[in-house]
């Protein structure tokens, strides 16, 4: 069975929902250039990965020092 096949069963069998979420995944991917310079990055953290970079932002990046102004 070849990944489209076996896609398309699994979709037979999914919520609405489900079929709506993965259909507008499919749409932004499809909609997002392909020679931005960015894009070899998009997808190369882990979700863990991610949330750590969010949090040292956050943490770090965000903070403003009124006495310094």
């Amino acid at each position: 069975m070849t990944n489209r096949e076996e896609l398309i069963q699994e979709l037979e069998q999914a919520p609405d929902d489900i079929v709506q979420s993965v259909l507008d995944f499919v749409r932004r991917v499809k909609a997002t250039p392909k020679t931005h310079p960015l894009a070899k990055f998009a997808g190369i953290l882990s979700d863990v990965e991610a949330q750590e970079l969010k949090r040292a932002i956050a943490a770090e990046c965000r903070q403003v020092d009124v006495k310094k102004w």
